[in-house]
């Protein structure tokens, strides 16, 4: 393994302790990039350390596992998304295509119910004409009783105002 070249040197790889030193060495107590002093003779002391390349490379690994699990999440979360669209998409052709249907259903009840409103009051008129037909002939036969009380009416009283008594009883 080789260590930090001379431009990451300047670009950063100092201890911040002994800043005369290259930081070769990573504490994973204190997650800081050190010297080899620091974990000796300095505020390091005891501390675990690695060196600092292979630390940068297990965190990039790491890195890389978690980057793969948050887009293998991503596409379930996609397919998940995905199948409720669909899921609604389906809804709604169902809900559109019941409505459809009770739409037929109702037109169907509406033509049935037209033609027995039809059927009904055909029934009622024939009805009535018959109950007014039996008005009309119990009317005309009561106009007939009238007429015949009233000529012997018209008799009686012709009769009671007879003042010959053999004509009156003779009539």
């Amino acid at each position: 393994m080789s260590g930090p070249t001379e431009s990451e040197d300047t670009c950063g790889w100092r201890c911040p302790e002994h800043s005369d030193r290259v930081a070769e060495l990573f504490c994973r107590r204190c997650r800081q990039c050190v010297c080899a002093l620091c974990p000796v003779l300095g505020a390091h002391r005891g501390h675990p350390v690695g060196l600092a390349l292979e630390e940068a490379a297990h965190v990039k690994k790491l890195t890389q596992e978690y980057l793969k699990q948050l887009t293998t999440k991503k596409q379930q979360q996609v397919g998940n998304r995905n199948q409720i669209e669909d899921a609604a998409e389906q809804l709604k052709a169902h809900a559109e295509s019941s409505k459809t249907w009770l739409t037929g259903k109702f037109t169907e009840l509406r033509l049935l119910l037209d033609e027995e409103e039809v059927l009904a009051k055909k029934f009622i008129d024939k009805n009535t004409q018959f109950a007014l037909q039996a008005y009309g002939d119990q009317i005309r036969s009561c106009e007939d009783q009238i007429d015949i009380l009233s000529s012997l009416s018209n008799r009686v009283c012709s009769i009671s105002q007879e003042t010959d008594p053999v004509q009156l009883l003779q009539t």
